[in-house]
């Protein structure tokens, strides 16, 4: 390893060089803080013992100047001074030392602590190898989990298209046939498979707006949208919903709630939390809806009577295709709702989150968007 020695007395060069010579380390001498840094910019010694008193640059001088160098600062410095005063020591070390060493200094001493710091140097550039191949392998998963995952969005466009196009005519067709058919049980089949076809345009149609969604490409139509219209706005469209399941509504939400949002999104977001609410009370209940402003944020709370979730499915609610028991298993859901309203929420950066103290005891959704403060 390489040690640079820098002293304005030659005798003083000498000594320590000498004190240094059983340590098997390749030594350089300089008599100057400007020959230090020129050195060490040509040399990156693995330590840098540095008088304090020296008459061009002094050590300190040295030090600051070796320390605002991104290919030097990394280097341990050891300072040698006369001077055994606390404030030049707390100063030295404040400066970025490692070290200390009081001039005339013990052979044995001298030996240990540059031994200590080379040490110390050695475990630094270990654990700087390690972090740069450590950061290499993270860029190489990076971007072979951006490669698949660019894969699986083309894959899920290109399967949701192709899908697509055979189902429309089913969907077209398939009522006009049931409609010309007097046989029950024909009429029957066909009912079921209208059933499935339905459910399949649904995934299907999911499908594609979720990977819309998460695709970086996508573009937010926004505007200043109003909350406590959308949200009324919603209510008053499922009302008769809430009505045939015996539903209340208790509206606690209160203006001024005002968002730059894309509305078709925000309408969907709203509709889908909403719906959610009516499917899982699951007969006669109330649904809460309750709002606060904090610090430019916009929060909103849906709270059910309903049916509540483990901490497992709360867990795992807003995954991709994840229905989370039998109660959730009907044919109308796809097991994208959630995820789709987790994706609109986070594109206008915001963020959701469900709570619920066990099965059956309801359930709360939590949102927050940034707003906008009227004027």
């Amino acid at each position: 390893m390489k040690v640079l020695i820098v002293d304005d007395n030659p005798k003083a060069l000498a000594i320590a060089k000498a004190r240094l010579k059983k340590e098997m380390l390749e030594i350089f001498c300089v008599e100057s803080g400007k020959r230090c840094v020129e050195i060490a910019r040509k040399e990156k010694p693995d330590l840098i013992l540095l008088d304090v008193d020296m008459p061009d640059i002094s050590g300190f001088e040295t030090c600051l100047i070796l320390q605002s160098d991104n290919d030097l600062c990394m280097i341990p410095i050891i300072f040698l001074t006369a001077a055994d005063d606390s404030k030049s020591r707390i100063k030295g070390l404040d400066l970025g030392a490692v070290d200390y060493v009081t001039k005339p200094f013990d052979a044995f001493e001298l030996q240990a602590r540059v031994r200590a710091a080379l040490r110390t140097k050695q475990l630094q550039d270990q654990l700087s190898a390690f972090n740069q191949k450590l950061e290499e392998r993270v860029e190489q998963r990076t971007s072979e989990i951006e490669k698949l995952l660019r894969q699986k969005d083309a894959f899920v466009n290109q399967l949701s298209h192709d899908l697509k196009t055979p189902l429309t005519p089913l969907v077209a067709l398939l009522p006009m046939v049931a409609n010309r058919i007097e046989d029950i049980e024909l009429k029957r089949m066909l009912e079921l498979a209208m059933d499935n076809v339905d459910y399949m345009k649904n995934l299907t149609e999911k499908t594609l707006q979720l990977a819309r969604l998460n695709s970086s490409g996508v573009q937010l139509k926004l505007e200043r949208v109003d909350f406590v219209r959308e949200i009324k706005n919603t209510i008053d469209s499922l009302s008769p919903l809430f009505e045939e399941n015996g539903i209340s509504v208790v509206n606690n939400i209160t203006p001024p709630l005002v968002v730059e949002a894309d509305r078709m999104l925000i309408k969907e977001l709203i509709n889908n939390l909403v719906s959610n609410t009516v499917k899982y009370t699951n007969g006669v209940g109330t649904v809460t809806f309750s709002s606060f402003l904090n610090n430019g944020t916009v929060g909103i709370s849906i709270t059910d009577t309903g049916i509540g979730m483990t901490m497992e499915q709360q867990k795992r609610v807003f995954e991709e295709f994840y229905k989370a028991d039998d109660a959730r298993n009907d044919r109308s859901s796809t097991g994208l709702g959630l995820a789709i309203c987790k994706s609109i929420i986070e594109k206008h950066g915001g963020s959701i989150r469900v709570e619920s103290t066990g099965s059956g005891k309801g359930t709360t959704m939590h949102f927050t968007l940034p707003t906008i403060q009227d004027e």
